[in-house]
């Protein structure tokens, strides 16, 4: 946030739009800071351009935005933000890259999940793994079902991702491709987590809630 940053008069509001990337020369002395300019490197207009990407873009912003304090320099939300633009500019699903921060940001919310091993009996065949227990605060397997009926089903491959990518630097991510399904599930699952155990409720999930209701 900048005085002058969205003021008609200094003609600097198409630069400070959401994914917008650039130089940004500013003055601060207490408090929040005065734009002076904006030297833009890229707009990332493919982003801006549809709306369904454009709102789980926003969601991967807020996520790291709220992740942070006021004041905080962080170059790896940085790198984690700029990773993930380009990947979705590239032709990455954009719901899949907001799933990917919302993984890599959750210690900065206060909580870590687990998706390798039964919660309740430390198995950690992954082809035993069946779903997301709230009450247990990780996965559970078939054989220990029982102890949670309220557990949330996941398919085998969504828990088996959402560890992958979880611990994956974001280096080393290349190729992502995987079934909209699967993206739906890890999706919808860590909404819950970040719900259930930090509170929180994206801006951006209103308008991707929309959307849903639109596609139904």
């Amino acid at each position: 946030m900048a005085r002058r940053a969205k003021k008609v008069k200094t003609g600097l509001q198409a630069q400070t739009q959401l994914f917008v990337y650039g130089l940004f020369i500013y003055n601060q002395w207490r408090g929040m800071g005065t734009l002076n300019s904006v030297d833009v490197i890229s707009q990332h207009y493919k982003l801006q351009m549809d709306l369904y990407v454009s709102s789980y873009a926003s969601l991967a912003a807020e996520t790291i935005e709220r992740s942070m304090d006021e004041g905080d320099i962080a170059p790896y939300n940085y790198q984690l933000l700029q990773f993930v633009l380009e990947k979705i500019e590239s032709g990455t699903s954009a719901q899949l890259m907001s799933v990917v921060v919302m993984l890599k940001c959750m210690k900065r919310f206060g909580f870590t999940a687990s998706f390798n091993r039964c919660a309740v009996s430390g198995n950690d065949t992954q082809a035993d793994l069946i779903g997301y227990s709230f009450k247990f605060d990780g996965a559970i397997s078939r054989q220990e079902a029982s102890k949670d009926v309220h557990a949330v089903i996941l398919s085998n491959k969504t828990l088996y991702l959402l560890d992958v990518l979880q611990k994956l630097p974001i280096d080393k991510m290349n190729s992502l491709n995987i079934h909209q399904e699967i993206i739906d599930e890890m999706s919808d699952i860590i909404l819950m987590l970040y719900r259930e155990y930090a509170g929180m409720f994206f801006k951006s999930q209103k308008l991707i809630n929309q959307l849903k209701r639109l596609e139904q």
